[in-house]
């Protein structure tokens, strides 16, 4: 009980602090109006606002079963997540390449939130692990592929980065288990948490300097269900 009352404390002064942060956010814009059209500006508010979505999904105490699900087009996500890092895969001289089979869009049925949370780790992971390479062998390269498969859509999230043993591939998405020095161990947890919580199968694939792909398949929403 006494956990209990310092969580719910915890949720209510964070919550509080994010919305006055988002305020002082608005009265900057609103007195540099030019603030508006800056590209990195807009990104900034964009990630703040998923920052901010998903602090309030997982300190609510209503049941992940009745959080809200929605139609996400995945083209459209990676196109978020594409400018959200641009600023940090420019720093690493690292491009990013998103690739599908059409134009139309790639439906599935979810929480964004979540989604963000899934590509922002595997990005990070991505982007960690091309950066511990000591020798560059390929171009450094995070690629994104989407396809349809039947009743599924297939993402496929490669980096050519330092790669893992099949040992540690065993026991990457266990929670606390990191191959990084400091690393918390936590990201591909969270990552496999809320790919069964999804119904999401997800599969890797790595060898030692050969990089890793993150395969992930998810249940295809047809458009006409918008």
């Amino acid at each position: 009980m006494k956990n209990q009352n310092k969580l719910t404390t915890f949720s209510h002064e964070l919550k509080n602090s994010l919305t006055l942060i988002y305020s002082q956010i608005q009265y900057i814009e609103q007195t540099h109006p030019e603030l508006s059209q800056d590209v990195y500006w807009s990104g900034m508010k964009a990630d703040f606002s998923s920052v901010f979505d998903m602090v309030r999904q997982m300190l609510s105490p209503v049941s992940d079963a009745s959080a809200t699900l929605e139609p996400v087009d995945l083209n459209a996500l990676l196109d978020e997540i594409r400018c959200s890092w641009s600023l940090r895969l420019n720093e690493c001289k690292i491009r990013f390449s998103v690739q599908t089979e059409d134009s139309s869009p790639y439906y599935v049925k979810g929480s964004k939130t979540k989604y963000l949370q899934i590509f922002n780790n595997l990005i990070s992971n991505g982007v960690n692990a091309i950066c511990r390479k000591k020798e560059a062998s390929r171009e450094p390269l995070i690629s994104v592929h989407l396809s349809r498969e039947g009743d599924f859509i297939v993402c496929s999230l490669s980096d050519t980065g330092i790669g893992m043993t099949k040992e540690q591939q065993s026991r990457a998405f266990y929670r606390g288990v990191s191959f990084v020095p400091k690393g918390n161990g936590i990201g591909l947890s969270v990552v496999s948490e809320i790919a069964r919580e999804l119904d999401i199968s997800i599969h890797m694939d790595s060898a030692l300097n050969q990089g890793t792909t993150f395969t992930l398949i998810f249940p295809c929403l047809a458009d006409t269900a918008r």
